[in-house]
């Protein structure tokens, strides 16, 4: 990964530190009524501060989350939130919808926020010129259709009927921005705001004290990047951050209880999960994709790629909290079957690269261990790591690669699971699952359920990946980091409003 060196590199960096090779924002550390929090993430060289743009890392979407909002948020438990919205309204056919918005909202720069800038945000999404990665989840709104009422209220017309339209605006890729500040220099609601931004290195916010909600009690929160999962392990047990936000299971378990340190475990439905383009051969047979997906042992990948921590998933997307899991067997290891199924689609001989950009814990460890399990049945799989400006420049047009998902079951379909989305890297193109997400849209509340299952049922028989687990995600951190909550979604650190920095 193309990553620039910090101080020293890791091997050297507990002899730099005795030698006095700190950061000049060391002594920043503190400073604050809840002092600065110092995260370190993984190095992502192609990030940038457009909220809007196409095939955004994680790290862009965690200072997105502290810095936007949108009209509706996930909270922690993962049920939806009104935000800048307070209410949205349908009309009968649920074809147009009435959004009110909450008042005495202000930007970070002092200017308010109102349905003027709620229209510009919705239209410049929704614009296909901009390339926006949030415009897969409103595609349905006719931008032509969408008007400022008055000052609190827009009315916004759909192409089709559409039901879940509160849950999409929990997204983070669909912020709120200031009329005309995007791209160039974004402002946004949030309750930090930009401090100082340098690619590939390092970003500060800072608390923003005009926020219309509850006040961080942190005076700032900086995101350090790092090189590697490691070197994020040892700015931790160095005391040069306070927290290692993408440190693989096996590193944050072995750091908790050395010099304090405590590890913060988010169980839910975070996902990583292994692509297959069904475009191209030899993925869009599907007894391909049956195939390899029998070859997983999910038993060894939840114990050694996540060290235990995260439960085993069943090859499909994760379910909503409203609804039970559908009523599938769970899938396990039939070597026989799946070179029966590899014979019979003349691929007795198959090899791959799975490639990843190991941004994340876990990700170029599962490709590993899925080579291993192939193995046995004679496939040969090898793991082809890239620079993560590399894999998201290509990202579409890799035939299998490593990916993750962070969000709730509508938004997944919505955005990656439909033809022609942006995030559609598999070009998966099922008719009868398309069928029932129409339905599903077209449906109230209490009617879903049954469709989602029925929609699960076609990933988990058709789809394009193999989900072997869902992921608890790890905060290792310092004792003197109170106030961290847990999160469904894995985003533990989009919720920082009581944490402080002792």
């Amino acid at each position: 990964m193309s990553r620039r060196p910090r101080c020293l590199p890791t091997l050297l960096l507990a002899a730099a530190l005795l030698a006095g090779c700190g950061r000049p924002d060391d002594a920043a550390a503190g400073a604050g009524a809840g002092g600065m929090l110092r995260v370190s993430v993984s190095t992502d060289a192609g990030e940038v501060l457009n909220p809007y743009a196409s095939n955004q890392g994680p790290i862009q979407e965690l200072r997105s989350s502290l810095v936007f909002e949108g009209l509706t948020a996930l909270g922690p438990d993962g049920r939806t939130e009104w935000r800048l919205a307070t209410g949205m309204t349908p009309n009968a056919d649920r074809t147009q919808w009435t959004i009110t918005l909450r008042p005495g909202v202000k930007f970070s720069d002092g200017t308010e926020f109102t349905s003027a800038d709620v229209v510009s945000s919705i239209k410049y999404l929704r614009d296909p010129v901009h390339a926006a990665q949030g415009l897969a989840l409103i595609q349905m709104i006719d931008p032509a259709t969408v008007q400022a009422v008055d000052k609190l209220t827009v009315r916004a017309g759909l192409t089709e009927p559409f039901s879940p339209f509160k849950d999409i605006w929990t997204s983070v890729l669909l912020p709120m921005t200031k009329t005309g500040s995007a791209p160039a220099k974004p402002i946004g609601t949030g309750p930090f705001a930009v401090k100082s931004f340098a690619a590939g290195r390092e970003s500060t916010v800072e608390r923003f004290d005009g926020y219309w909600g509850r006040k961080p009690k942190l005076a700032a929160v900086q995101l350090i990047e790092y090189q590697s999962q490691q070197a994020q392990a040892n700015a931790l047990l160095s005391g040069r951050v306070d927290i290692a936000s993408n440190t693989t299971p096996t590193i944050a378990k072995s750091l908790v209880g050395r010099s304090g340190i405590q590890l913060l475990d988010s169980k839910g439905t975070f996902s990583l999960q292994i692509g297959l383009d069904t475009a191209v051969a030899p993925f869009r047979d599907v007894r391909v994709r049956q195939a390899l997906r029998l070859l997983v042992d999910r038993q060894q990948i939840v114990s050694n790629v996540f060290s235990g921590y995260a439960r085993i998933a069943n090859d499909y997307e994760t379910t909503t909290p409203q609804c039970a899991a559908p009523n599938l067997p769970q899938r396990a290891p039939d070597i026989a079957a799946a070179k029966r199924l590899l014979a019979e689609a003349g691929q007795s001989d198959l090899s791959f690269a799975i490639t990843t950009d190991g941004l994340l814990p876990g990700m170029s460890e599962l490709a590993q261990v899925f080579a291993q399990n192939a193995a046995l049945a004679g496939v040969k799989v090898t793991v082809n790591v890239v620079p993560t400006p590399e894999l998201l420049a290509k990202w579409g047009q890799w035939p299998a690669f490593v990916d993750y998902n962070p969000v709730p079951y509508l938004p997944s379909v919505l955005g990656g699971l439909l033809p022609d989305r942006v995030g559609n890297a598999a070009h998966w193109n099922d008719a009868a699952f398309t069928g029932l997400a129409g339905e599903l849209f077209r449906s109230p509340e209490q009617q879903q359920c049954p469709l989602m299952n029925r929609m699960h049922e076609i990933e988990y028989t058709n789809g394009p990946y193999i989900i072997p687990a869902f992921s608890d995600v790890l905060l290792p951190h310092r004792a003197a980091v109170q106030g961290l909550v847990p999160d469904v979604n894995g985003r533990p650190l989009s919720f920082l409003t009581d944490v402080t920095v002792g």
